[in-house]
């Protein structure tokens, strides 16, 4: 069975990290997170904590994000509503990076916590988040980067929010498989339906009551290992569970051979022949391979073949 790689659910979950509401931590419920930091500095529309700590339960063991620093920024009203945007921020980051559901991380927490940045978006302001070395650790297992970066802006009226996400310096501790295939730098940029944050932000890092399908265009997907790199746009609809989800578009991929031979060497051969098939049927110029691409039902369909990634 292929390894799953945490980097498309960090992308389109960490999205929707912003929200904005309060200075103080206080409205993170205790059953969801707890979160600490070294020191704050503040004013009404930015904020910076530094060493900054989440754990989703108390007691060693359990899922934790640590940042040597997260600035945030954007028209929150006070310094109290963008520490409560920089927790759920957290909360949905290390959900995403760990696959961690917490059953306290609840749709209403989401839903309220999101309620002034909406309203910003709305008449078509901006937010941004930073986090400067974050590491997300749960169990033997550490994924960490040199930086990421959030970028969401409201378009006005009902139009969708525009969302681009950066990822650079990634790396993996306590997983071979994974610390030979994850991209080191990777980059998003594509546009999401506002009234749809809430519901993605409680699939991804809680348990909603009942299952949701966020459509997404993607104008740009970027990913890079070495000499590798991925490219790819398109249409999909986002889920909790990516079994769930489903993506169609057209993506290209520098050096693919390359890939199977990691993917080979790292033991996995049966997503590394199904990317062997994925050569043969693509189209190549130079050291590019494209195709045009579908995933649905746990089944990435290449050109119109079905590969058997399990």
């Amino acid at each position: 069975m292929i390894t799953r790689i945490p980097v498309l659910p960090a992308l389109l979950g960490t999205i929707l990290a912003m929200a904005t509401t309060g200075v103080q931590a206080a409205p993170l419920p205790p059953a969801c997170a707890i979160a600490g930091a070294g020191s704050l500095s503040a004013s009404a529309t930015d904020m910076t904590a530094l060493n900054y700590v989440l754990r989703s339960a108390p007691g060693t063991g359990a899922p934790s994000l640590h940042a040597a620093s997260v600035t945030i920024s954007g028209p929150a009203g006070d310094a109290r509503a963008l520490r409560d945007l920089l927790d759920a921020a957290s909360v949905v980051l290390l959900g995403a990076l760990v696959n961690h559901h917490g059953a306290g991380c609840t749709a209403d927490y989401f839903l309220a916590t999101l309620q002034p940045m909406m309203a910003g978006l709305e008449s078509g302001r901006s937010y941004d988040i930073a986090w400067s070395s974050p590491v997300a650790t749960t169990g033997a297992r550490q994924i960490r980067f040199s930086a990421m970066h959030l970028h969401l802006s409201g378009g006005g009226d009902a139009r969708p929010i525009a969302v681009s996400l950066e990822m650079r310096g990634a790396g993996i501790n306590g997983d071979s498989v994974l610390a030979a295939l994850l991209p080191q730098d990777a980059r998003s940029d594509f546009a999401v339906p506002a009234q749809a944050l809430g519901p993605l932000l409680a699939a991804t890092a809680g348990r909603p009551a009942r299952s949701i399908a966020v459509p997404v265009t993607i104008r740009t997907l970027r990913a890079r290992r070495g000499d590798m790199q991925l490219e790819g746009s398109g249409t999909a609809e986002l889920t909790g569970s990516p079994d769930a989800a489903s993506a169609a578009g057209h993506m290209s991929m520098r050096n693919l051979p390359e890939l199977i031979e990691t993917l080979r060497a790292a033991g996995q051969i049966r997503p590394a022949g199904a990317l062997a098939l994925a050569n043969l049927v693509g189209h190549h110029a130079d050291t590019q391979t494209s195709w045009d691409v579908a995933w649905a039902g746990g089944i990435l369909t290449v050109n119109h073949i079905p590969l058997p990634l399990r």
